[in-house]
């Protein structure tokens, strides 16, 4: 029971004293208030919250209790908080309440009143009634900021009589408080529905809150104040506008926030034609030239929230890039299964028309994760209308995505035309629920999900091997074996070279991953080139029967028209022929392995060579993880038979380069600064060399540490300040170096001459541990370089006969040395005992014509055709094994699942869909080490450097999902990399659409996971190193500004120890987790 206010206490004490008769009991008045409840909060203090409850709505005068024109509405309703207390209604700052309805087209009915936390009168049980003060009226009430832009075709009824059927009253609290003197609000929101007129009350159910809050959370909007989805709808209803206030954006005349339109378009804000610039002329052709417009709404307190931005997280779709040539200037795809099927006439317009129907097509289609069930086999219900969408299609709901239609003309695609559409009567007649490609389940389907085109790759590993310790925990020097099957969704088999990529990983330990290789394909997927190489025909994809023989084949040409087959098992298949005339082709079938050559405008030539690695398909494979070697020097030539041995064995036949150095170009000149080992530059003064990319260097000639390297960006500025790098300029390498390099160690440009096998060189095709020289084909004491494949380990050789290096290598993407061991890369650390990860990905590729069939196999980014191509993608494949002294598997759990991504992201998957799953990406993105494509890789490209941008998900993760609250949103670019193409990334539109954004830590590392409340320690634990700065690497990602940067470096003494525990601690009074609470 409420307490009694100060002027009703007062009054019966006054009565009490005179002596006089108290008379006749008065009504009872509105609720009294404690004000008990604290409103000044401390960040962290948890909220009393508001439960509310309708229990009933009384009042109807017709049957059953039904309602009629003229009735009263009487709301019962219960309010407590989380400890079940009541709450007194005079410590609200607002109490709400309205009718609409019917459900299966709302319109206003009773208009919003806002005296429900004054008016409402309490009962002897607790619980409250408010009574409307105004009846049912006979007709609907206009919409809101209604005008003549919509009308009775778009839904609306204003001052139509009341229908028969089901409505809904909504009612809300608002309570207002502080944090740390900051304002807040807390609401509590509640519906019930009601019958007018005859029938029975059926309640509308096409979305429901926890498909909302998947994604969103704590749905909220206008203030705060409104939170379930039922709510948003009695106001939302058919013709109702935004404010268009003239005053503001300059008006926003015709915006629809009809639901049924605006979460539409919110959700497909950066896809929209409108958005684009993209109408539909009289004729019902499409207009790519039409002027673009903002998906701009008008709404609480006046502000203006821009939608044209917000694309859809679910996956397939969500994932595309749109990619450019090195210039920058020209549009050369969509990469990734974002995009639905072209339509029949896409390879005829232009780039810039091409990419504005790529980014239409990249809008959002998964209308089950709405609409449908939204955790899949959770508990989640799917919505009891969530099928509406496609048994009741209309022009205001699927106009709203498809927003080029203009109804009043027809509408042509895929070489069908609409006509024009008066009404909905007509829509089912074309658009049924589902059977055919104009359905709408059908025509929403993307191919990828699509089980007749997407029959599935799914890659498992059983096992891992090549240990020699005690339990078969593996040991410095060890190779990694590893076993593993393919089969499709039905259980069958892959064979692997039907795939399109199949690459393995290893990264280890679990506690700080570091790449123990690069990734690598270890299968051909086709016949590959020698180098060198000098005829111009080609090879077909070879098809490899069961039973074929597992070897490394070679076509070895001998002249311009006769070639030899040779097998590392198989005997040779010799005197083959070919015709000398272009086009003539000659059909090949060896062992289980057939295939067709095509010679070339450019005749083969003697020692030109097809290698191909041949794998029967199989119920399994067993393999070595192999590792590639780039420019290993052998030694000297005598200009004899000279037998050089590799570094790191076996060297796999077929997969080598070898190099004679013919020439030193230039003079030499010397570094200006020391370069530590496995480092990817030098500094010398550049101009002294004459240097371009891609051109080789030799690095302390005729020393212990000579080596060589290719050139890949030559940098004589600074890539932050502009600053002129004087005479250390930095000359950087696709791959890193072996050796330390002293101050004043020569640097000086080389000739690498290739040589043919055969004729120059033999080599063992298979267990190759040397290779020797053919007399007379190498120049005495010229140096011999080799680039080779070979068994990846734990630690590798940088040359015969020198020690194992036993520690972790150069091998990360795009690394450097702006990323260093205070960031948790150990490059040239000893191996750490602990858990390792072994896994891989593979795809397929399928194509799709406009008219939805499966047709043949084209290039994934071909634009010059109306077929569209997708990428079956494995699940994730990772299996953990123990390395040294290790005993306990200890999987790496930041993250709990990622079932956590997927709430959000549907099917995550990135790297134009040849990575699928959250465990997939840790095995590169766990990696302090990897950074983003960096510009000793694509130095002629449009893109800019990115010094210090990190792909380890511990900063990259934080800061795409923090996006445009970043302090440094703007300047914060990622340099992303497809399939060879370099592309930028910016987050600075992104907005996680959840209460208080990114600082909802649970959400994403998952319930009762703490492992995010104190970074982890990447600390390596026995070398004498600087300390890994775990706090900054973990909440410098978000907080990036320069204050927070400073206050992150105060607390930090100049041996680099970080004192953040003290304040930040788990047990501290700002700790992580309490200052991380959202309100």
């Amino acid at each position: 029971m409420a307490a009694l206010s100060l002027a009703a206490a007062l009054s019966v004490t006054l009565a009490a004293c005179s002596g006089g008769d108290d008379g006749e009991r008065g009504p009872q008045g509105p609720p009294g208030g404690s004000g008990s409840t604290n409103t000044a909060l401390e960040q962290g203090d948890e909220l009393p919250a508001i439960e509310l409850t309708i229990t009933d709505v009384r009042g109807g005068s017709g049957p059953g209790g039904s309602f009629k024109v003229g009735d009263t509405v009487k709301v019962d309703f219960t309010v407590t908080k989380s400890d079940a207390t009541a709450w007194d209604l005079s410590e609200f700052s607002s109490g709400s309440a309205l009718l609409s309805g019917p459900t299966f087209n709302y319109q206003r009915v009773l208009p919003e009143v806002s005296d429900v936390h004054t008016n409402a009168v309490e009962r002897d049980d607790g619980s409250f009634t408010y009574t409307f003060a105004a009846p049912i009226p006979a007709t609907y009430l206009a919409p809101y900021n209604d005008s003549a832009s919509f009308g009775a075709s778009d839904g609306e009824l204003t001052g139509d009589d009341l229908l028969d059927g089901t409505y809904t009253v909504g009612l809300y609290f608002v309570w207002s408080y502080t944090v740390d003197g900051a304002p807040h609000r807390d609401a509590g929101n509640a519906t019930f529905d009601l019958q007018i007129g005859t029938g029975t009350v059926t309640p509308r159910e096409v979305v429901t809150q926890d498909a909302c809050n998947q994604c969103h959370v704590d749905l909220r909007a206008h203030g705060d104040m409104r939170r379930d989805v039922t709510l948003c709808l009695l106001c939302h209803t058919s013709g109702s506008e935004d404010k268009n206030d003239l005053s503001v954006a300059n008006g926003t005349p015709g915006v629809s926030v009809d639901f049924r339109v605006m979460i539409h378009k919110i959700h497909a804000g950066a896809h929209l034609p409108s958005v684009l610039g993209v109408a539909t002329n009289s004729d019902g052709t499409r207009n790519y030239a039409a002027t673009p417009a903002p998906y701009e709404l008008v709404g609480y307190q006046d502000a203006i929230t821009d939608f044209s931005e917000v694309g859809f997280p679910i996956m397939p779709s969500a994932y595309t890039v749109f990619t450019y040539d090195a210039t920058g200037v020209n549009y050369t795809g969509a990469f990734g299964n974002g995009p639905m099927p072209r339509d029949i006439g896409y390879s005829s317009l232009s780039l810039t028309e091409k990419q504005l129907e790529d980014r239409m097509r990249t809008g959002p289609v998964a209308c089950d994760k709405c609409h449908g069930d939204p955790d899949g086999t959770g508990p989640l219900s799917a919505p009891a209308q969530g099928d509406l969408y496609k048994q009741q299609p209309s022009r205001v709901a699927c106009g709203s995505c498809h927003d080029d239609i203009s109804w009043g003309d027809p509408y042509t695609s895929n070489l069908q035309t609409m006509p024009a559409q008066a009404t909905d009567a007509d829509c089912t007649l074309c658009h049924a629920e589902s059977g055919d490609s104009l359905a709408v389940e059908d025509a929403h389907l993307h191919p990828y999900l699509n089980a007749n085109f997407n029959t599935g790759v799914n890659l498992d590993l059983s096992g891992v091997g090549g240990g020699s310790g005690p339990g078969g925990n593996h040991q410095a020097g060890d190779p990694i074996e590893v076993t593993f099957s393919v089969t499709d969704d039905i259980g069958a088999d892959i064979g692997i070279h039907s795939l399109t990529r199949l690459q393995l990983i290893v990264a280890g330990p679990t506690s700080n991953p570091q790449w123990m290789m690069g990734n690598v394909n270890p299968f051909d997927f086709s016949l590959r080139k020698s180098t060198p190489f000098t005829g111009t025909g080609t090879a077909s994809t070879p098809t490899v029967a069961n039973g074929a023989v597992a070897q490394t084949i070679a076509v070895v040409f001998n002249s311009a028209t006769a070639f030899d087959v040779v097998g590392s098992v198989s005997a040779a298949l010799v005197s083959q022929a070919i015709g000398g005339a272009s086009g003539n082709t000659a059909s090949v079938s060896y062992n289980g392995v057939t295939f067709t050559l095509t010679q070339g405008a450019t005749q083969f030539a003697n020692g030109d060579r097809f290698y191909f690695e041949v794998v029967p398909p199989a119920s399994s494979y067993t393999l070595n993880v192999p590792r590639d070697v780039s420019f290993e020097l052998l030694g000297e030539a005598t200009g004899g038979a000279d037998v050089l041995d590799f570094g790191n064995t076996p060297s796999y036949w077929g997969r080598q380069v070898v190099y004679e150095r013919t020439a030193l170009v230039g003079s030499s000149t010397t570094l200006t600064a020391a370069s530590e080992p496995y480092g990817r530059y030098v500094a010398c003064d550049s101009s002294l060399l004459a240097l371009a990319v891609g051109d080789r260097v030799v690095l302390d000639d005729g020393l212990a540490t000579e080596e060589y390297v290719q050139i890949g960006r030559i940098q004589t500025t600074d890539d932050e300040s502009s600053a002129d790098l004087g005479d250390e300029d930095r000359v950087w390498f696709s791959t890193g170096l072996r050796y330390a390099h002293a101050v004043g160690a020569a640097i000086q440009e080389c000739t690498l001459t290739t040589k043919r096998e055969g004729i120059a060189y033999t080599l063992a095709t298979s267990g190759a541990s040397d290779l020797t020289l053919v007399g007379g084909q190498f120049t005495a004491t010229n140096p011999v370089i080799v680039s080779y494949r070979t068994d990846g380990r734990f630690g590798f050789y940088n040359a015969a006969g020198e020690a194992l290096q036993a520690v972790y290598g150069p091998f990360a993407t795009g690394e450097s040395d702006d990323i260093d061991v205070t960031w948790g890369d150990w490059k040239g650390l000893p191996l750490v005992d602990g858990t390792y990860s072994v896994g891989g990905w593979a795809n397929r590729d399928f194509t799709v014509t406009p008219t939805g069939s499966l047709t043949t196999l084209e290039t994934f980014s071909n634009i010059s055709t109306n077929n569209t191509t997708y990428r079956m993608m494995a699940n994730p494949a990772v299996l953990n094994f123990l390395y040294g002294a290790a005993t306990d598997i200890e999987p790496r759990a930041l993250i709990a699942s990622g079932d956590d991504c997927n709430r959000c992201h549907g099917d995550l998957a990135s790297h134009g869909f040849g990575r699928r799953g959250l465990d997939t990406c840790m095995l590169c993105h766990a990696t302090a080490s990897a950074e983003d494509g960096s510009k000793y890789s694509f130095a002629t490209w449009y893109v800019g450097p990115t010094p210090g941008v990190t792909m380890d998900f511990r900063t990259l993760l934080h800061k795409a999902h923090m996006g445009k609250d970043l302090a440094n949103a703007s300047s914060y670019t990622v340099n992303g990399i497809f399939l060879g193409t370099i592309y930028p990334v910016h987050y600075d539109e992104v907005e996680l659409p959840i209460p208080g954004g990114a600082r909802n830590c649970e959400l994403c590392h998952g319930e009762g996971n703490d492992t995010w409340q104190t970074p982890g320690d990447r600390d390596h634990p026995t070398a004498a190193v600087a300390p890994a700065r775990d706090w900054r690497g973990a909440c410098g990602s978000c907080h990036d500004s320069d204050a927070a940067s400073a206050h992150i470096e105060v607390q930090t003494t100049i041996a680099g120890a970080e004192s953040c525990a003290v304040c930040h601690g788990a047990d501290s009074e700002w700790s992580v987790e309490r200052v991380h609470k959202s309100y």
